[in-house]
């Protein structure tokens, strides 16, 4: 009789511990490495609405190019590239602002095809012809990695400026958001600055660079020259350009 007590007690403390073990393995759900900050389906597309500037120093004085446009980029395919990596073709078409059509009825026209590649470590993207470490994974706050690592345009450091950040962009609520700062450098005399902001199952939702040069004219006196200084650079443009990629609407086709 106590044999059977002390064999039923084993039985039911199995149990009890298997039960323990399987909920447990339930409860932990595998680390959020970031991978959703870059949507690899099939059909998925985002729309930004796009604005650039041109400072055109071949006029005299200087002339500044504005154009305006929406941007569709869409995962149109997948194909298997030279190192047999699942590869995402990206179509990307543009519509051109017209003040008396709305976007809505202007016709989508193919402008160019990029690729790019989700791997376990990275996300990058062929950019005419030169790809670009967009993404390091798992995402970490102050994380730091050389963006063009896979390229010949030599080291530069990208930085995860914010992670997991609720912003809106473009009218739009995000609950999770992260800031890639790409380049920030300044002087007297240009300024260079280019980040990108990724929402969680969308992607890329805001791009901004900003790459302007404000030298002074070398037959001006010192004095002119100063005055010219002092003004902010922004003000004082001589030649480069500025443009922004803001998110206004996504979905799958």
């Amino acid at each position: 009789m106590q044999m059977q007590k002390i064999i039923g007690f084993a039985f039911i403390s199995l149990i009890v511990i298997s039960g323990s073990f399987s909920c447990k393995k339930k409860d932990e759900l595998p680390p959020d490495l970031g991978y959703n900050y870059f949507p690899n389906k099939v059909g998925k597309y985002v729309i930004y609405d796009v604005d650039s500037f041109y400072y055109n120093d071949f006029n005299v004085p200087l002339t500044i190019d504005t154009f305006k446009f929406q941007l569709k980029e869409k995962i149109q395919s997948t194909y298997l590239d030279n190192q047999n990596r699942t590869t995402l073709r990206l179509e990307r078409y543009v519509r051109y602002y017209n003040d008396t059509v709305a976007y809505s009825l202007l016709p989508w026209v193919l402008r160019d095809v990029w690729a790019a590649n989700r791997t376990a470590t990275t996300a990058e993207k062929v950019e005419e012809n030169e790809r670009f470490i967009k993404l390091a994974f798992a995402v970490k706050q102050d994380q730091e990695w050389d963006g063009n690592a896979q390229n010949t345009l030599g080291g530069q450091t990208y930085a995860y400026e914010f992670i997991n950040q609720a912003r809106t962009i473009g009218g739009t609520a995000f609950d999770s958001v992260l800031q890639v700062n790409q380049l920030d450098e300044s002087s007297l005399v240009d300024v260079k600055y280019y980040i990108e902001k990724y929402a969680k199952r969308t992607g890329m939702v805001y791009k901004q660079v900003i790459d302007i040069q404000s030298q002074p004219d070398p037959l001006w006196t010192a004095s002119v020259t100063a005055t010219f200084l002092s003004q902010p650079i922004m003000n004082r443009v001589t030649s480069g350009f500025q443009y922004t990629y803001t998110y206004n609407s996504s979905g799958t086709e």
